[in-house]
């Protein structure tokens, strides 16, 4: 199902979103590392961002299979830019004992959601009918 015509992405995203910080905060505790908001503001942005992006998406793969290509495509690469930009920040701003475990949380969870949105992508363009 598509946007517009079945199931919005709000909910799986925000499920996701529910496991991958249960799966923080408990990694987190069984190493020994406090949840600050650097977690939490990680796991705001990449579900934002990842929301985002599968409405726009999700929008042309209805009306438009190559322009879904070309956005699914985009959407990587911005994703990707904006992210290494927003490490490098928490990398450069913040004392290294909080910057480096949040930066490796960081990167696993861009890991996890990058699966999550292809995933969901591919199945949905799989189930889309034929024109």
């Amino acid at each position: 199902m598509t946007q517009g015509r079945g199931a919005s992405p709000v909910l799986p995203v925000l499920l996701f979103t529910t496991a991958c910080g249960a799966c923080t905060a408990l990694v987190l505790r069984l190493a020994g590392l406090p949840w600050h908001w650097g977690y939490a503001a990680a796991l705001a942005y990449l579900s934002a961002v990842t929301l985002l992006l599968h409405l726009w998406q999700e929008r042309a793969m209805v009306t438009d299979p190559k322009g879904f290509v070309r956005r699914f495509m985009a959407g990587l690469t911005l994703k990707m830019f904006v992210s290494i930009v927003a490490v490098a920040v928490v990398l450069l701003t913040l004392p290294r004992a909080e910057a480096v475990p949040l930066a490796l949380a960081f990167a696993l969870l861009y890991l996890a959601f990058l699966g999550f949105s292809t995933g969901r992508l591919v199945n949905l363009s799989r189930r889309r009918p034929a024109p």
